[in-house]
């Protein structure tokens, strides 16, 4: 393994969830109520251009993959050219935002830019299967997946403190792009293997889609993630407002203001349980049991917010969730990176996977929005993230082939 992943890998990631973070998160909001006048006009507006994003990002991803997968090169090699490509496309296409003012162009560019941004993401998941050995990958994916959360935060905070749209959007842009680049230059990769060079079987198998009957251990971490992941989006979507109707904090931004410590919580768990979860998931060699068990957590959270609806009671069902996500963001990963139905279409299956991740994001809110404004009842959003964890804790046990 080239030692040099343990201080550019998690650089890359971090440099691109900075984009995630700052853009979606603070400057795209800045930018779009400029746009717009009124509260709920411009509320309107950005849930419209999340959305065309997110339905470009369940498509690019798996497409991106899949280019990668294919890309026969010796410059850089097939993941890394990508990654120096699309992050010269992010970091201008960043520029460009910064210098819109309508509000349709604001989504239609956004939109269009997440192509770029799932490329370096699709680009640098493919790093812990294919340049990772296999003793290492919890460790390493709990690096990541506290990466995760520190670029998250340092957008957030590079794009808070600039005074000027245009100036977070540099800053941004500048990041993603010096990451990028300073791992495709300085990190091995390799050319995929001519496609006449694999045997007939594999070559037949590459233009498949993996099937549940040859790929069951795929397709069950599949719905661990999504059941996990629409459990999670159910909760911390509406948590502004649990915390003022059903906790009753106060108004919006009394609310807002201890959102910021809650926040701040479970980020700070998650990092450090990151990597406990995954350098211990490594010396013991058991991947299953640290998934599983992250999983259920969520129960328990879901049952202190029913029965213990204040702010101490929100504090402790969201250290529990910092804690669950932190092991189970290290751990999936490296299960993840043990199921793949063919290493050599690691981008296009490693793609598909993301949707896990991605399409409850889009559909969770909605279902969620919708029970709230029929009943009123908030105590329903926490059921559902119970049921739907308990049933993503379930489905890691049919994995068989991985302990």
């Amino acid at each position: 393994m080239d030692k040099r992943l343990w201080v550019l890998y998690p650089l890359a990631m971090i440099g691109v969830m900075v984009v995630w973070g700052g853009v979606m998160q603070v400057l795209l909001g800045k930018q779009v109520a400029a746009a717009v006048p009124g509260a709920a006009a411009s509320a309107a507006m950005l849930g419209l251009t999340l959305s065309l994003a997110s339905v470009s990002g369940v498509i690019s991803t798996p497409i991106a993959g899949w280019l990668s997968d294919i890309t026969r090169t010796k410059f850089l090699g097939r993941r890394n050219v990508w990654i120096f490509g699309s992050s010269v496309a992010a970091a201008a296409g960043l520029v460009v935002m910064s210098q819109l003012t309508d509000p349709m162009a604001i989504t239609i560019v956004w939109a269009l830019l997440i192509w770029p941004l799932n490329s370096i993401t699709g680009a640098l998941s493919t790093v812990l299967p294919e340049r990772v050995p296999e003793r290492f990958r919890g460790r390493m994916g709990g690096i990541i997946g506290g990466c995760v959360t520190i670029g998250g935060a340092l957008g957030v905070t590079v794009a808070g403190l600039s005074q000027e749209i245009f100036m977070g959007y540099l800053l941004i842009a500048g990041i993603v792009l010096i990451c990028g680049l300073v791992f495709a230059f300085a990190t091995n990769d390799r050319p995929a293997p001519p496609v006449s060079m694999l045997p007939k079987a594999e070559r037949k198998a590459a233009n498949k889609l993996p099937g549940f009957r040859a790929a069951s251990d795929y397709w069950w971490a599949f719905a661990g993630r999504f059941l996990l992941t629409f459990g999670y989006a159910s909760v911390v979507s509406f948590q502004l407002f649990i915390l003022r109707d059903y906790i009753g904090v106060g108004d919006v931004n009394e609310s807002a203001t201890v959102l910021v410590g809650l926040t701040g919580l479970s980020s700070l768990l998650g990092l450090v349980f990151a990597l406990v979860g995954g350098t211990i998931a490594d010396k013991l060699g058991r991947l299953r049991i640290f998934v599983g068990a992250s999983t259920f957590l969520f129960v328990p959270a879901g049952l202190v917010y029913i029965f213990m609806p204040t702010i101490t009671g929100a504090y402790i069902a969201t250290g529990i969730i910092g804690i669950a996500y932190g092991v189970y963001l290290a751990v999936d990963a490296a299960l993840v990176a043990r199921v793949l139905p063919n290493i050599n279409n690691a981008g296009r299956d490693l793609g598909i996977m993301n949707l896990a991740s991605s399409l409850p994001q889009i559909v969770a809110p909605g279902i969620v929005g919708l029970i709230v404004g029929a009943t009123g009842n908030y105590q329903l959003v926490f059921v559902v993230m119970i049921i739907a964890t308990a049933l993503g804790a379930l489905s890691v046990k049919f994995i068989k082939g991985v302990r």
